[in-house]
């Protein structure tokens, strides 16, 4: 009886045990998607913000439970995506319209190697002949500190609209759009490469990457070939 007793006892500690992995995998799978929806997210902003599209996306995979493309809104372990983005927050559509009207100018000053994207989503000030003109330093530094500002402020709204989604911080949605301008940058532009982590590693097997060769190094200031 004792030995019936202990099987059971056993058993029963065994399916706890993978009802407990079942559940890890299925959370952990489900953190996954919703990160990749804030991906897809700034893929999608910035092509916006870009002119590469005239509005702000619409993704209609589902038609019953419907929220913004900046807030996850996700039910149980199924994601759900919003009709517009300025539905949910206007904020947010404000800031991609500022962000946007600037947009050329920044390209352009990006192109004479006047600014450049760093690995934590901001740009930063690099020598250039412009540069050497008080009138225009002044008017390029502006420009930052407006850009700067304004995609704080996004970052902001955009950890705040997912903040159901398990670690997900300013600093995360920071280090997601990094990256998404890394992969964006067009040659000889600057940009700063990820630090040692995940994100670098995408970039080192990347074609980018291989390009690179030994430059390819963590936070390490690069020119696009």
């Amino acid at each position: 009886m004792k030995k019936i007793l202990t099987l059971l006892f056993v058993v029963g500690i065994l399916l706890s045990i993978n009802c407990v992995l079942q559940t890890k995998h299925t959370i952990e799978a489900h953190i996954t998607l919703d990160i990749r929806h804030v991906q897809e997210q700034a893929g999608s902003l910035l092509d916006y913000v870009e002119k590469k599209t005239d509005e702000l996306p619409v993704k209609e995979e589902d038609t019953k439970n419907k929220t913004s493309w900046l807030g996850s809104g996700f039910h149980v372990f199924t994601p759900a995506y919003a009709e517009t983005l300025a539905t949910v927050s206007p904020l947010a559509k404000e800031i991609a319209d500022r962000m946007r009207e600037r947009f050329e100018q920044i390209e352009q000053l990006k192109n004479q190697g006047c600014l450049a994207e760093n690995n934590r989503g901001y740009l930063e000030l690099k020598e250039c002949d412009a540069l050497k003109e008080a009138e225009k330093k002044n008017e390029i530094q502006r420009l930052l500190s407006d850009e700067n500002k304004d995609r704080k402020s996004l970052y902001k709204e955009i950890a705040n609209l997912n903040k159901n989604i398990p670690d997900m911080s300013i600093s995360k949605v920071e280090s997601i759009y990094a990256l998404e301008r890394i992969q964006r940058a067009k040659p000889g532009q600057t940009v700063q490469l990820p630090n040692g982590n995940d994100d670098f590693q995408k970039i080192k097997n990347s074609a980018l990457g291989q390009k690179l060769g030994d430059k390819c190094v963590p936070g390490a200031w690069i020119t696009i070939p």
